[in-house]
């Protein structure tokens, strides 16, 4: 199983050699469209090399057959849309991190506030509460869990008070 990216540049060695494997008249049967890369021009120019071939190519998924003209044209549509999503996702990663970076960075926090987020949310009482059981014996994940409380909330709070 191959575990690169089909991203552009990116050396992928399993697909070079499941390419190499089939013979003419061979048909390879592949999942879902999307996965054979991510720029529409090198995955038709993979299909075209394929069926220059002699090698039937079909998907299973998409149940269409490259051998026709209507599955070629259903296959380039789908390989335009997959690059597009790539591209709109990269372009969504992108505006993200610099929303993250401007909010850094003027972030006006409140003095002793090294986080952001959302604050716990234990109230005394509710510390109280867990302790009980936890000095009783009872595992603090099973405290928690009565409290319906986070377990990682509940070893914090009890870590700091």
């Amino acid at each position: 199983m191959e575990r690169e990216s089909g991203k552009r540049g990116v050396a992928r060695p399993a697909w070079e050699a499941l390419l190499a494997l089939p013979r003419a008249d061979d048909t390879l049967k592949f999942w879902k469209s999307d996965w054979w890369g991510r720029s529409t021009g090198h995955v038709l120019t993979t299909v075209n090399q394929l069926r220059d071939r002699g090698i039937t190519v079909v998907s299973l998924t998409e149940n269409f057959d490259l051998g026709t003209k209507e599955g070629r044209f259903m296959f380039a549509v789908l390989a335009a849309a997959a690059e597009y999503e790539l591209e709109l996702r990269a372009e969504r990663q992108a505006e993200g991190i610099a929303a993250a970076k401007r909010r850094e960075a003027t972030s006006a926090m409140l003095p002793g506030k090294k986080t952001t987020g959302q604050p716990r949310t234990i109230s005394p009482a509710e510390l109280a509460t867990l302790r009980r059981p936890v000095d009783d014996g009872i595992s603090v994940t099973e405290a928690a869990r009565t409290l319906k409380i986070g377990r990682s909330t509940a070893y914090a709070a009890l870590a700091a008070r």
